[in-house]
């Protein structure tokens, strides 16, 4: 990645997600662009002395801030509509990433009803990450979503660059059509075991395929192979093996961000475990360059 953009409204979700793309900016040697967007529906007055004053803010965070040490940080401040103009400067910035914050309390309900976090996710076409969590350092326990598609393995590629030195969860959830009708009643309407162990047989040369095509090796994933809706497999994995990023394709099948957004995943997914990172179905440009190289270098516009 060459650059990380992180959209800011200096409140408490956004100081973990600036946090966060600080990290990244130097794990990965990327430039970073901290965007602060003026309402310009406000008085000029008022837009003016906005921009100041969040210029002044943003400042002082950098160069007070030891995770911006030796990051190259580049402040934006503009006015327009933030979702509108983040996302055109996502693409005028050529950003790999964009990133912004949510808090865990408040949960993806309320801020993807039709909010800004919901309109960029829609918009962007470059890979998302929402931040839950306060970063302490980089990610070590990163679990992907996988169905085989292509959206699939460009998420994977993704998650891997991120995670670094540290192996993948590669989780495959699948669906057992008219389960009703194969389920033993004594079971309390769970399949036999020599019927789950036929099914997931028949996924595992998939999912050794899949790691295979991959165009960047992925050392000694874990695969988990589980039954279940996608999302709520994922949801309850992230919980129970204290996941810290959870990655998954936009345009992925069954799930997609149009799941994410409209219905049962939506729900599932109202209050997240943990960071979340969303892949596009185009490739992420994930190359490293130096570690941690530049110094700061303030861009005010």
């Amino acid at each position: 990645m060459k650059n990380i953009l992180v959209a800011t409204d200096l409140t408490e979700r956004s100081d973990r997600a600036m946090d966060r793309a600080a990290i990244l900016a130097k794990q990965l040697g990327a430039s970073l662009h901290i965007v602060y967007i003026v309402d310009d529906e406000v008085s000029t007055v008022i837009a003016m002395a906005v921009e100041k004053n969040a210029t002044t803010e943003l400042r002082r965070q950098v160069t007070d801030a030891p995770l911006f040490k030796d990051v190259k940080s580049h402040i934006h401040v503009e006015f327009g509509d933030p979702w509108r103009k983040t996302v055109e400067l996502a693409e005028e910035l050529d950003a790999d990433l964009v990133v912004l914050g949510v808090h865990r309390n408040r949960g993806v309900r309320e801020l993807f009803r039709g909010t800004t976090l919901h309109r960029i996710a829609k918009s962007c076409r470059v890979p998302m990450l929402v931040v839950v969590e306060r970063a302490l350092g980089i990610y070590h326990n990163v679990m992907v979503g996988v169905d085989f598609s292509e959206c699939a393995r460009n998420a994977t590629v993704l998650a891997a660059s991120i995670a670094d030195r540290y192996p993948l969860t590669l989780v495959h959830a699948y669906h057992i059509p008219f389960k009703g009708l194969i389920t033993q009643g004594a079971m309390g309407g769970d399949i036999s075991m020599r019927e789950k162990r036929r099914i997931e047989a028949e996924i595992a040369p998939q999912m050794e395929a899949f790691v295979a095509s991959l165009p960047t090796p992925i050392v000694d994933p874990r695969v988990e192979v589980v039954e279940g809706g996608p999302v709520a497999v994922l949801r309850t994995l992230a919980q129970s093996q204290k996941v810290d990023l959870v990655c998954v394709g936009s345009h992925a099948k069954p799930w997609l961000l149009e799941t994410l957004l409209g219905s049962t995943a939506f729900e599932v997914l109202s209050y997240p475990p943990c960071d979340v990172l969303i892949a596009p179905l185009t490739p992420a440009k994930t190359g490293q360059g130096d570690y941690g190289a530049g110094s700061n270098d303030d861009k005010d516009q």
